[in-house]
């Protein structure tokens, strides 16, 4: 039993799912507890609503309190749960499909190398193609003069 759990826990594909179970539920056992002692609190207070004007409204905030402390450890328990199962899966999944995810993103980097290296051409193309415009723009008005008399008398 001890040599076998051993090669069990030395494999990377357990290591990999046990850190990703670990991860889920941390993170999901943290959302679990925030969401549990909210509702646990809104629910308790309005438990101790109708004892109310028994206890001199003392009722509410108790009942708050033990709600809170109720769906505290009752979020907690189902987030951590569900982010354990969630993310050991999870993790299970990406390491077995790990070479057909690293493939799918070296072919996504060469699609976006390729186009950006197209959109470099097409903008050394345009910025060609202004520089051409302007330089045209400027030779037709140093051509053009300024309209004044000197050009009419010449024209005439």
């Amino acid at each position: 039993l001890y040599t076998a759990t051993g090669e069990l826990v030395s494999q990377k594909s357990f290591q990999t799912t046990a850190a990703s179970a670990g991860v889920g539920a941390v993170a999901l056992g943290a959302g679990g507890a925030a969401t549990g002692l909210s509702a646990g609190g809104v629910a308790g207070a309005a438990a101790g609503l109708p004892l109310a004007l028994f206890t001199f409204g003392l009722s509410i905030p108790a009942g708050a309190i033990l709600g809170s402390g109720a769906g505290l450890v009752l979020g907690i328990a189902a987030g951590s749960t569900a982010g354990f199962v969630g993310g050991g899966a999870a993790g299970f999944g990406v390491y077995t499909k790990k070479d057909d995810i690293r493939g799918a993103a070296s072919g996504a980097f060469v699609k976006a190398s390729q186009g950006a290296e197209c959109m470099k051409g097409r903008a050394i193309k345009s910025v060609e193609y202004a520089k051409g415009v302007v330089v045209a723009a400027r030779a037709r008005l140093v051509h053009a003069g300024t309209g004044g008399t000197a050009q009419r008398e010449h024209m005439d």
